[in-house]
This record gives C-alpha cells, structure tokens and sequence, in this order.
C-alpha cells in the first residue's frame, strides 16, 4: 500500500467534525455542551420544521383547488370542469354587444378557437356521511375551501338601525312556495337557517340576515286537515308571508313586494335580495361569503369580481328567456331599484318573456351603448365611467355554456353537484334536499341571537327567560277562523315586553297515540318547555290579551307583594273564578324549579283522569295541587276573575288582563269579537263590555 492510500484510509477512519453531527449515532459532543442537551436540541429543530411543514402543506390545501386537474372537495375528490381563461370584472361588460358572462366566455373562445366543452365527467359515487346531531356550543367544521368567514350572523355582523328608523339587512332571502310545501320549508328552515323547532323562537332577526317563505296560490281548502296543519305552522314560525290567491310567482310580483310591503311599509332596507323557488337548493352560505368578499364563483375557473364602486348594481341569474329564470336570482338593492323605477318601458319595449329580470338583461343590451356614449360625451373620463357604474347595472349570466354555469338542473345524483355550482334547481325530493346539504356540507346562517336560559345562572330580570306559550294545534273547523289571530294577538304581546313566544301543535297530536284526551297536550308542552325558561305563561288558543300595556313582572311584583309568606317558594300561579268548583288551567303561570318538574311528573301520572271528562288535566292538576306537600308551592287566586283569567261576562275596563272565551259551545266567534276589542283598547279606544256570544 503507497503512502498516499495509507493517508487516505486515515482520514476516512477519522470522526466527523463537530459540525457535521446531525445523525443520531454519530453525534459528537461539542466542547463545553453536554451530548444529552445537543440530541434534546437537534430533536426539537426537526420537530418544528415538520410541524411547519405540515401547516404550511393545509393552508395551501385549504385556499387553492388542486393543480392535478381535481378540486378538493369536501372529504371526496371531484373532477373540476374545464380550464377557461380567467375573467375579469371588466370583460363582462360587453358595451352594446352584450351584457354578462356568456359573451366573454364566446368570444374568448372564439378568439382562441376553442369549441364548447365536453359535459363534465360525473364524481366518484361516494356520500359524505350523516352529520352529527346539532351541537350549539361547538362551531360548525370548516370544509377545505373555506376561509375564516363562516358566513354566520354576528355581533360584527348584525342588522342595523338607521337613524329614519328603518331596518336594513345585508340579505333578504324570499323563498317562493305554495301552501302544500310544509316539509320543504321545514328542510329550508334546518338547512339554511339552523332553526330545527321553535322552542326557543327567533322573536327579532337581529343579525345581517332576514329571510321569509312567499306563499302564492293561495291557503289549502277550509275545514281540511291541510289547512289546520298551514294555520298551525303559520302560528309557530311567523315566517310566511301570504300572497292574494291571484298574485302569481313572478321576479317582477316579489320585486313589487319587496319595494311597496318590505322597504315602504315595514321600512325594510337591503343589500343584496336572493329570490328562489322552494324546489331550489342553494350554497346560501357560499353565495353570501362570495358577495362579502366581491369575488363571485372563487373557485371556479371564471371568477368574476364586483365592481368595488357600485357592488349593489349587480344582477346575477339566468336571462334565457324560459321557465328556468326564475328558480333563483340575486339582485343587489341599486339594481332592483333601476329595474322597478324602470319595468313600464322594459316590459312594454323588451318583453321577451315574462320575468323581469330578464327583460331588464335585453333592455340593457339594447341601450347600454347609447348611455356609455352620452356620458363619455358630456362628463370627464372617470366622472363617466362612475356614471355609466349608476346607470348601468352588472349582469352575470349563468345560462350560457353547461361547462361555466354555476346555476345547474338537479340529475338525480349528488355526485355531479361540483364546489362551484351554486344553485341545484329542480330538486322535487326531500331526500335529495337533504343529500345535497350534506354534500355540500351547508353550514346554516344565522338570522337572531336567540335567548338560552340556564338555571344555573337564573336572571329573573331578563325578559327572554319569561316565555308566552299557547297551542298551535286546531282541532276541528270550528277555530280556524280565529286561532291564527288569538296567537298573533299574544305573539304582539310577547314582543312588546321582551318575552319568547311559543305556539306548539305536535304534543296535542301526539295525544292519539297516548290514548290521552288531546287537551292534555297542555302539560307536555309545559313540560318540554320550562326547563328552558325561568317563567312560563300558558294561555289557552281562546283566551286574549286585552290589556297589551300589563307586564308579567309587574304581575309578579304585586302577587309577591300581597303574599303572606316566602313567595320565592311559589311555583305554581292558578286561578279559580269565581263560583268555580275547580281551578282553570286555561291560564296560569309556573316557575322552572325542581318542584314543577316533579309536580308536572305527577300530574302526568294521574291515569284516572286521562279521558274523564270534563276537567281531564285540569282535574289531575287540582288533585295534585291538593297533595299536603304541594299546597305551599302554589299561590291560588281562589275567586280571583280580574288577576289574569276573567270571564267575558266579567271584564272590567282597565282591570281586566286576559280574557279567556270558554263557552260551552264553539268559541270561535266570541273569540274574533275579543280580539277586535283588544285591537280598539290597543289603539286607545275604551270597550266597556264584552260579548260572551
């Protein structure tokens, strides 16, 4: 062996320096460090890097459509459709050519001698799974492509209160329905809005977002279960707002409405208006998220991007001139408000078809070039073009090529519902409602700040613990007249002071399947809800408040005061009239304690009077009041006919609280003539007497 290969297998026998120890094993001390120390160090630099690494890999994974031709989508991989070159806000504004979407998209592809592309390729046929059961304390699971708006209403998000007074939202959304559609607008309910019962009501839409159902055709025949059921659901919702049966679903009749009933009468203001048919599902959350932001279809490959000077002078939909129009549009409040002041000429001059909207697109195709010219001439150059922003609504058009729409026809499948399609028309289904807001995973807006209660931290001074609470539930023909009105009657009294309104039907028509008398829906009602109040109120569907000015607390405050003994043991507030043998339970107030559970409990118990008639659970509750044990709990009003429960025969102007029409017969029309009184007391007229007839 030369010299030379002795000196080379020297210095390969030789240790590494210092420096080069970055392998575990071959680690050399350094001087004055000790070993332990520097392994703890190497160990905790390579955990930071992979940590980094690892949320710098989500976050691009989060914010951009994969590169491989894929978007992420949900838990599931879908084909995206077809890349398009980018379009900006100003390539939809086509002059006196064309307005919207579609022209861009064909005369991009003219110039580049692309053809249309191919349908899209459908995707894996794989369901995301059930969600969980609703969980109000957890936020809501971001999907991938979200950002960090959730699109939820908030405290920095909430309605406004201008200084005319009027209300202004940043969203209206009127869903157009007929009658018959209870189901569906209680999927809408759940799925857009988060609201699953009405236990605990949305008394006040205190966030950005308001929303109502549009009823058009008219209510279901009279004296027909249908029609209860309507009345019924119309009592606990107070979501619906009933078109005359000769108003059709038109862009233009809702339009009419929204500017004349909502902005005019009930001082309504908005930004943006959505329109849909109840067969229509929309990415509501996705639509607001993207309007907020200014960028339209984000994820797409044609993302257009609102004029930042004039964002409400937008009109996005279809503009075809067939049926499919008006499924769904959105129409900022500048918009609406040029094609109302403007719909006698554009529906006389450019009535192409019957949906306004659309008429409006061909009427501005026609004159945009007209009005870009007279303003080009008569103004400065960024004087016109701020103008032309005035004059000339956006349009963005979603009825051109199947490869760019992001308004598409339900195909029997979620799997062909991509990330950008935004409103699924045509959906007949119940089921495929609810597959499709799983697909999408739609996270719910909220529309108020809703009232929870906990008897861990009781505020008797906080009106939403108290509750009014009445049935919803109609049994024969002989209320529906007048039950509607009897709850409209008690909800404008609960709102006057503050308080929830409760309506239920389902506990009464669940008493067939019991064998229980229907009345005794009364006490599962209760029972459901005074864990989640601190009083509750129940007025029976034919008693009225006539004295709208009286507060629950006052009424507490004065029985407090009148009571001999400890009056924070009283649970239970109960009147028996006068020459009555038994208590009424057509209007009481109980207390949430551990007591009225248990009293509730009992009286649940008392099997003998289930179907003996006439008092039923009135009869169980007096038996149980009278138990030695409960006496103490209870503050009877005995011969009390003014407190809260008076008789018609009885009322006495300015005394009289609630009257409670209980003849023998149908009350109905004794009923409708209470309430007209009330409605005279209200406005500061005097009724001396009252007609028990």
């Amino acid at each position: 062996m030369t010299k030379k290969q002795q000196q080379q297998q020297q210095q390969q026998q030789q240790p590494s320096p210092p420096h080069e120890a970055l392998w575990i094993g071959q680690q050399q001390p350094l001087p004055g460090i000790d070993g332990n120390s520097t392994r703890r160090a190497v160990l905790m630099l390579l955990l930071t890097c992979l940590l980094f690494l690892l949320a710098f890999n989500a976050r691009l994974v989060s914010k951009a459509p994969a590169e491989d031709g894929y978007d992420l989508y949900i838990s599931n991989i879908i084909p995206s459709k077809q890349e398009l070159p980018p379009l900006s806000s100003s390539s939809v504004f086509a002059g006196n050519v064309d307005v919207g979407t579609g022209a861009a998209i064909a005369a991009d592809e003219a110039s580049a001698g692309v053809s249309p592309a191919a349908p899209r390729p459908a995707a894996p046929a794989i369901l995301p799974p059930a969600p969980a059961p609703e969980d109000t304390t957890a936020s809501p699971q971001k999907p991938p492509f979200s950002d960090d708006d959730d699109g939820q209403g908030t405290l920095e998000a909430s309605v406004v209160e201008t200084t005319d007074g009027s209300i202004h939202y940043a969203y209206i959304i009127v869903i157009a329905s007929e009658a018959p559609y209870q189901s569906r607008r209680n999927l809408i309910r759940s799925s857009y809005f988060g609201l699953y019962d009405n236990l605990i009501p949305c008394m006040r839409y205190n966030t950005d977002v308001f929303y109502t159902f549009w009823i058009h055709g008219g209510p279901p025949p009279s004296n027909t279960p249908q029609r209860r059921q309507y009345e019924a659901e119309k009592m606990e919702w107070n979501d619906m707002v009933e078109m005359p049966s000769h108003v059709p679903f038109e862009q233009e009749t809702v339009l009419d409405w929204v500017e004349s009933t909502l902005k005019t009468s009930r001082r309504i203001e908005y930004d943006y208006l959505i329109i849909q048919d109840i067969e229509t599902f929309l990415q509501l959350h996705v639509i607001k998220r993207e309007l907020d932001a200014g960028v339209i279809g984000e994820y797409s490959n044609m993302p257009y991007v609102v004029s930042m000077d004039q964002p409400l002078n937008l009109i996005w939909g279809s503009f075809s001139g067939t049926e499919d129009d008006k499924h769904a549009a959105i129409i900022g409040a500048d918009a609406a408000q040029l094609a109302m002041s403007k719909r006698d000429q554009i529906q006389q001059q450019f009535a192409v078809s019957k949906h306004l909207l659309t008429n409006t697109y061909n009427y501005y195709r026609a004159v945009s070039g007209v009005l870009k010219a007279e303003t080009d001439a008569t103004l400065e150059p960024e004087e016109a073009v701020e103008e032309q922003g005035r004059l000339i609504p956006e349009f963005v058009r979603e009825d051109r090529f199947s490869d760019t729409r992001r308004f598409i026809r339900w195909e029997n499948n979620v799997e062909s519902v991509h990330i950008e399609d935004q409103a699924i028309t045509k959906v007949y289904q119940d089921s495929d409602f609810s597959d499709l807001a799983r697909w999408t995973s739609l996270r719910s807006l909220s529309t108020c700040t809703r009232h929870y209660y906990s008897s861990d931290r009781p505020n008797d001074r906080d009106p939403a613990s108290i509750a009014v609470v009445t049935s919803s539930y109609i049994y024969d023909s002989c209320m529906e007249p007048s039950a509607t009105l009897a709850a409209e009657n008690k909800r404008q009294y609960a709102i006057k002071h503050g308080y929830s309104f409760v309506a239920r039907s389902s506990e009464f028509a669940q008493q067939l399947v019991k064998h229980r008398k229907i009345v005794w829906g009364k006490i599962d009602v209760v029972e459901k809800l005074l864990p989640k109040y601190r009083w509750l109120f129940w007025l029976d569907m034919d008693a009225v408040v006539m004295d709208q000015s009286r507060s629950i607390e006052a009424l507490l405050e004065k029985a407090s005061n009148s009571y001999q003994g400890n009056f924070n043991e009283i649970d239970l507030i109960i009147a028996r009239p006068h020459q009555d043998k038994m208590i009424n339970a057509g209007v009481f107030l109980i207390r949430n304690s551990r007591w009225s559970l248990q009293f509730l409990r009992e009286v649940q118990d008392t099997i003998e009077w289930y179907n003996r008639g006439p008092s039923f659970e009135q009869g169980a509750m007096a038996d149980v009041i009278n138990r030695p044990e409960n006496r103490n709990h209870v503050l009877l009003l005995d011969g009390d006919d003014q407190t809260f429960n008076t008789l018609p025969r009885l009322y006495t102007p300015n005394i009289s609280f609630v009257v409670h029409f209980a003849p023998d017969k149908c009350p109905n029309d004794a009923v409708l003539k209470g309430l007209e009184a009330a409605d005279i007391i209200r406005q500061g007229g005097i009724v001396s007497s009252l007609d028990e007839e």
